[in-house]
């Protein structure tokens, strides 16, 4: 029984291994260079509040409905944004927030 537990547990951690290497853990966003120039990507200047992410800003911003998809949303904020990094946003600096239509 024992022997077959080690079995069982090797099994496992070949299979958690295989997935890292494969497809990895980690999520990571590779940016798309926008075509759009910045002066025609309107925009809101916000400061953020402790807590905030900028996934949290755009949603109240648009009642909770995310209008464009969140790799779009990214590239925007960091066209917007240049040199800063949209996973860390720091709270009392003030961001250019992209505007979008309402659907």
């Amino acid at each position: 029984m024992k022997k077959l537990l080690i079995l069982f547990m090797l099994v496992a951690i070949c299979a958690i291994a295989y997935h890292d290497v494969t497809k990895g853990t980690i999520h990571t966003i590779h940016a798309e260079k926008t075509v759009k120039q910045t002066n025609e990507l309107p925009y809101r200047e916000v400061t953020v509040q402790r807590g905030d992410t900028l996934l949290s800003i755009i949603e109240r911003e648009m009642n909770g409905k995310l209008p464009v998809p969140i790799d779009q949303l990214i590239t925007d904020f960091q066209a917007l944004n240049p040199h800063v990094n949209a996973h860390s946003l720091q709270a009392g600096k003030t961001y250019r927030i992209p505007l979008y239509k309402q659907k």
